[in-house]
């Protein structure tokens, strides 16, 4: 299992561009999500300043999540305390799937496939 795993609308997490979740889309869904809150900035040279946001697993482990190149990076996705069923269920709301570094794909509760 990869450090961090990805929202995105590819099969693969390097095809994050051709099939985007796009910065707008990413930030109005983010400040609309219940589970999600608005935990600071993230500068990136390329793009600027940006909302980072936090989810807490039900078993306490905290999950950062922020954009970038139509993708949505999850860092300390892959702690012991973090359900990634859960976040699996979190990108379907995006129309998206969830990858890790590695190439390995979750699956929500809702059975989402690859491809939504």
């Amino acid at each position: 299992m990869g450090y961090e795993l990805h929202m995105t609308r590819a099969s693969d997490v390097m095809d994050s561009e051709e099939r985007p979740i796009t910065f707008e889309e990413w930030v109005a869904f983010a400040h609309q999500c219940p589970l999600l809150r608005e935990d600071g900035y993230l500068d990136l040279v390329d793009i600027g300043r940006q909302a980072m946001f936090t989810w807490i697993s039900p078993a306490g482990g905290a999950v950062g999540f922020h954009w970038y190149e139509g993708r949505v990076t999850l860092s300390g996705a892959c702690a012991p305390d973090v359900d990634r069923t859960a976040l699996a269920d979190l990108a379907a709301e995006l129309s998206a799937n969830l990858i890790g570094d590695d190439g390995e794909h979750y699956t929500g509760t809702f059975g989402a496939g690859d491809e939504h």
